[in-house]
């Protein structure tokens, strides 16, 4: 069984800005999420709706997930992105 290792007090600050330091990244993610998302799905849903208000039920396009990661390609600086197949940042 592992045990547990006291922090000493540089530890515990180097936790403390390691946190703050990911949760305000992951608020600003967040905020950008819901901006992106605003677009993308005011958009899909008038496409949507229009497509019912013409006797079709749409089906899902790839266009949306093209759209999709372009915005994301725009909002996300590609340092901060991680290639899926690597533990290392993309550069």
């Amino acid at each position: 069984m592992a045990r547990y290792r006291e922090k000493d007090a540089s530890d515990m600050v180097w936790n403390a800005i390691r946190r703050r330091i990911t949760k305000e990244l992951d608020l600003a993610i967040s905020d950008k999420r819901e901006q992106a998302l605003n677009v993308l799905l005011t958009k899909a849903f008038d496409e949507f709706a229009n497509a019912l208000g013409e006797g079709r039920l749409p089906e899902i396009e790839s266009k949306y997930s093209n759209m999709a990661m372009t915005i994301v390609d725009d909002l996300i600086p590609t340092r901060l992105l991680v290639d899926r197949n690597a533990d290392a940042p993309v550069e």
